[in-house]
């Protein structure tokens, strides 16, 4: 499997906020996949993680970053700590008012919240959400983003590819990254939603996402 999300995530957030000189804590940083591309653009880049297996994963493969364990809902920073705050596909995850009110609390003035999430209308959110639906849980922090009290200055669309080799690899890879055990019906359910395109190789999904761009303004 072949994807380029990351790399359209990070152009995404370069062009959101300027990082240089910046002290930067990135919220729910997985395996530090996007970490690793943040590492030497900011002056300090702070991570925080819930998961400790993947907690783990992100210090080996970014070792230059401070990497915490933690949750964006109790963060164990002080008042005003941070010019920049970024939640890579995790707000969702979380309770997100709480998770925002608790960012904006580390945001300095005038400091940017930078939040990139799912969209339910794309083909990847759609294949995924046959193994765990977390349509709800987007529209949630959607919300929560429209009244945690932040200015939003910016909110763009944009697309990443996720290509496989087959429905073969694409089956594979989707139980693979839920950490769960094959289930032929479920697997069913993905060739019927995938239709023609379970026949083509290789198969491209659109991951579809938006980032949005949040400003703490001086009291």
């Amino acid at each position: 499997m072949i994807d380029d999300s990351d790399q359209r995530i990070m152009d995404r957030i370069l062009q959101c906020v300027d990082l240089e000189n910046k002290q930067v804590l990135e919220i729910g940083c997985g395996d530090g996949r996007i970490t690793a591309l943040l590492v030497g653009m900011t002056q300090e880049l702070v991570a925080v993680e819930p998961d400790e297996t993947s907690l783990r994963k992100a210090r080996v493969n970014v070792p230059e970053a401070t990497i915490c364990l933690g949750s964006g809902e109790d963060l164990g920073f002080p008042d005003e700590r941070f010019d920049v705050v970024i939640f890579t596909l995790s707000l969702h995850h979380q309770d997100s008012r709480r998770a925002l009110k608790e960012a904006g609390r580390v945001l300095k003035d005038g400091g940017r919240v930078v939040i990139i999430e799912p969209r339910n209308e794309g083909e990847v959110a759609k294949v995924f959400g046959l193994l765990r639906n977390e349509d709800q849980a987007t529209v949630e922090a959607q919300e929560a983003i429209n009244e945690c009290g932040l200015k939003l200055d910016a909110s763009e669309e944009f697309e990443a590819r996720w290509t496989y080799e087959d429905e073969e690899e694409l089956i594979q890879s989707l139980f693979a990254y839920f950490h769960m055990e094959f289930d032929p019906d479920v697997a069913g359910q993905v060739s019927r939603l995938l239709g023609e395109k379970a026949n083509m190789r290789p198969i491209t999904l659109i991951d579809s996402m938006i980032i949005q761009s949040l400003k703490k303004e001086s009291a």
